[in-house]
């Protein structure tokens, strides 16, 4: 028993570790952005605040942005998971290949893509003005609520097919062959096992969806319509960078965070439904069949439309980084200008990038090992004193660490950032090792998730036996836990990497002055129309995250 305390109290105080950091970096910054609104502000109260401020039809426009973006996300999203969830076949797994592409885009890239396919004289437009033949421009759909839906539904409906079609995949393992047993033909068992059993995952892809749209900051500060067609997150920002009333700031911040909990706890509440579409947990091989004439067609069909959506943008950064025009509407020709032009900010640009990624993705996978290994103890120890005071304790303890490590995942960078100038002062709160805490926190949940995963599908013999052979709980995690979890640390990694080039928010909010980073570069660029530094200075960037998320993808793949 002695023993199992001294484990148990060893644990503790490593656990203390991750969540003293999610406490001082989210839980007291986001703790004074969201307070700062209930302070009084010179004569006036909160209320008075309030009365003075336009919150009602700003929130009412976050709200209505972020659903009809959730809409045009689903529309998108249905009918590939569809065909993800019932096929196997070459266009369905290029499908999937093509949908993982936003997941590794910044947001900063979303918009400098949407401006160049789908503004008034963008790419889109001129195809549509020379297939009318007219040489008039297309409809216009940039700086109003159009652009924010198709911006946001274009980086979202990845999360539908995934979702949906994941979800489907498991069903149909589950269900269909009982279902076929039964008789039921292929519609009549789609309509009544397989719909109602994916529709937790429908719902958490729509929530989640929302919720980032909701949240989102980049696209609706270049892509949105001016004072009419603002959110609470662009508010924010004007607010407390701008205009300098961090009091204003905090109220739109805890407007924000109010909606965004609702949204995220009935997230979590369909990611639970999601664990019960098997009920006896056995995982059937389903026998795969060729897919027919008429839905090859419709899917090869459908392909062609996701590509372009998807590829169209990200191909126009590419394609405008190697073309000069003497004016805006001038005839375009093939040139290195903007390349050769690119050493003098884009460099240090992207060392500032590369070196925050580094510090801070290594920062969070260290976090993350902590805490994924505390967790794995306190399951094993929990079994070991099953039926003593010391197994709850132990769960306790587990679930603690798991509600501290997802904290950050409804975090947002504009709130946060705020209640770091609030909290620590420009002084303390503005500099780069901010930046790298935030960052690295902010990626927390998912390099969390990921090694967790690792650390849970450890073969408990394997630590009984190094147990056994003496050697102590650290010792155990350097030689024999941490190597074993090698993959998945170096999938968090990656990930966390990823995140960290492309994020934008909190370095804005902090204004840090003379730490130029990449994302930071391009949103300058674009703001000052220029789209040829910006573009070149783009494809960097999307090298970057895309080299970041293939080593995340490239550790899971070797894992499986």
């Amino acid at each position: 028993m002695n023993a199992g305390c001294n484990y148990y109290r060893r644990t503790n105080l490593l656990a203390l570790i991750p969540m003293l950091a999610v406490t001082a970096v989210f839980i007291m910054p986001y703790g004074a952005a969201l307070t700062g609104g209930f302070l009084t502000s010179g004569n006036r109260e909160s209320h008075e605040l309030l009365g003075g401020l336009p919150l009602l039809p700003i929130a009412l426009f976050t709200v209505e942005q972020a659903f009809f973006s959730t809409i045009v996300a689903l529309l998108l999203g249905l009918p590939g998971a569809w065909f993800v969830g019932i096929s196997d076949s070459r266009p369905a797994r290029i499908l999937r290949s093509i949908t993982a592409i936003p997941f590794a885009m910044p947001s900063i890239l979303v918009v400098l893509g949407f401006v160049l396919f789908f503004g008034n004289a963008g790419w889109f437009n001129r195809i549509v003005a020379s297939l009318m033949g007219n040489g008039n421009e297309g409809a216009p759909i940039l700086y109003r609520m159009s652009a924010l839906v198709l911006a946001h539904a274009f980086y979202n409906f990845p999360l539908v097919i995934r979702f949906v079609g994941d979800g489907l995949v498991r069903v149909r393992q589950a269900y269909a062959p009982a279902a076929a047993a039964l008789g039921a033909s292929p519609l009549t068992a789609a309509r009544t096992v397989f719909l109602p059993a994916i529709a937790p995952a429908l719902m958490r892809s729509a929530l989640l969806t929302f919720l980032y749209s909701f949240m989102s900051f980049s696209i609706v500060l270049v892509l949105g319509g001016g004072p009419k067609a603002t959110t609470l997150a662009v508010e924010i920002y004007r607010y407390s960078r701008i205009l300098l009333s961090f009091r204003e700031a905090s109220i739109f911040a805890l407007t924000e965070t109010a909606i965004a909990g609702v949204v995220l706890a009935l997230s979590l509440f369909f990611e639970r439904k999601m664990k019960n579409v098997s009920p006896d947990n056995v995982y059937r091989i389903m026998e795969k069949k060729p897919a027919s004439f008429c839905t090859s067609c419709l899917l090869i069909i459908y392909l062609l439309i996701i590509a372009c959506v998807v590829l169209g943008p990200l191909l126009s950064i590419v394609a405008e980084s190697f073309l000069s025009r003497t004016s805006r509407s001038g005839a375009a020709a093939l040139s290195l200008k903007w390349w050769l032009a690119l050493g003098e900010r884009c460099v240090p640009a992207l060392f500032r990038s590369l070196v925050l990624a580094f510090c801070s993705a290594s920062a969070s996978c260290v976090l993350a090992v902590i805490a994924s290994w505390t967790v794995k103890n306190s399951e094993k120890t929990a079994i070991k004193d099953a039926g003593t005071s010391l197994s709850l304790a132990h769960r306790t303890l587990e679930r603690t660490i798991r509600l501290f490590v997802s904290a950050p995942l409804a975090s947002s960078g504009i709130t946060l950032g705020l209640g770091f100038l609030m909290l620590y002062g420009g002084k303390h709160g503005a500099n780069v090792a901010a930046v790298v805490a935030i960052h690295a926190v902010t990626a927390l949940p998912f390099a969390g998730n990921i090694i967790m995963e690792g650390f849970h599908a450890f073969n408990n013999g394997v630590i009984n036996a190094a147990e056994t052979l003496g050697a102590s709980p650290l010792k155990r995690l350097f030689t024999v836990d941490i190597p074993l979890c090698g993959r998945h640390i170096r999938s968090a990694f990656g990930f966390a990497a990823a995140i960290s080039l492309g994020e934008l928010n909190a370095v804005m909010m902090l204004g840090i002055e003379d730490f130029e980073t990449l994302p930071l570069l391009i949103y300058r660029a674009a703001g000052a129309y220029r789209y040829g530094t910006a573009c070149a200075a783009g494809v960097v960037l999307m090298l970057c995250c895309g080299l970041a998320f293939a080593l995340s993808d490239m550790g899971m793949k070797r894992e499986a």
